[in-house]
């Protein structure tokens, strides 16, 4: 895939100095409001005295900074399109997430990507430079639309698309702009063992009304999966009732104490 070229002047762009001047676009509610309070409390566990170094990948505008910076942290962020950040008194790199990342191993507490991981052709390349980034016990903490929904499995069988997901133009260079990787809960276990980071909680935003509806296969979905399948970690995410009946999969990852990556 090609992406866009950038100058010297977009390589780092920082927000305003002020930190009480936050652009109204950083305060809307939404996946950010819904996810900070779980990486807030999760990260602030794990270093009770200490401000955790916390990275925003993909950082867009950057909501998610705003919020992780008024509660103490110590954040730095990167998006492809670095011109458009706006969080107060944060640096955001110009980063490819398909390429390795601009900074060094293991600086960071926790990582966090909203709605990024959907966008990338390889997503082990990117698991990969997580968990170099990430300190030992570190936290992966992300966001990607659930295509394993009641909802999306029958868009899938009747459409041939995933719920969220639709056709892909090869002549589009702005990977921001599609839904390029397609994943469920049980290869989003496997491609994060993989890089050595176990999934250890998945979970949704909210019910999905439209897969409600279709509570009605759950009990035929479990029934043939424990007939066909050995029962793993990753199955039971797979079919999970927040799997089959929510909109968005939010999950936390850790990396592995004194454990290298398996082979990418």
């Amino acid at each position: 895939m090609t992406h866009r070229q950038s100058t010297d002047s977009d390589q780092q762009v920082h927000g305003p100095e002020d930190p009480s001047q936050a652009p109204r676009g950083l305060t809307i509610p939404g996946m950010h409001s819904l996810l900070a309070p779980l990486v807030i409390a999760d990260t602030n566990s794990s270093h009770p005295q200490s401000a955790p170094r916390v990275l925003d990948l993909g950082a867009g505008p950057g909501g998610m900074s705003y919020r992780l910076q008024q509660a103490g942290f110590q954040m730095e962020a990167c998006d492809l399109f670095p011109e458009l950040f706006q969080c107060p008194g944060v640096t955001c790199q110009l980063a490819d997430a398909c390429q390795p990342l601009p900074y060094n191993n293991e600086q960071f507490d926790a990582i966090v990507a909203v709605e990024v991981v959907e966008h990338l052709e390889s997503q082990l390349t990117l698991f990969g430079e997580i968990h170099r980034l990430l300190k030992p016990g570190g936290k992966f903490f992300f966001t990607t639309p659930n295509i394993a929904s009641l909802k999306s499995r029958l868009s899938y069988l009747l459409t041939g698309y995933f719920y969220s997901h639709g056709p892909l133009d090869p002549n589009v260079d702005d990977p921001v702009s599609q839904h390029i990787g397609p994943s469920t809960p049980d290869r989003y276990y496997y491609l994060l063992a993989r890089a050595g980071l176990d999934l250890n909680r998945l979970t949704t935003d909210r019910l999905q009304r439209s897969s409600l509806g279709l509570a009605w296969l759950a009990p035929l979905i479990w029934g043939l999966t424990q007939l066909k399948y050995s029962t793993t970690k990753g199955t039971r995410m797979e079919n999970s009732p927040p799997t089959l009946f929510g909109r968005t999969l939010i999950g936390v990852a850790q990396k592995r104490a004194g454990r290298q990556q398996q082979a990418a």
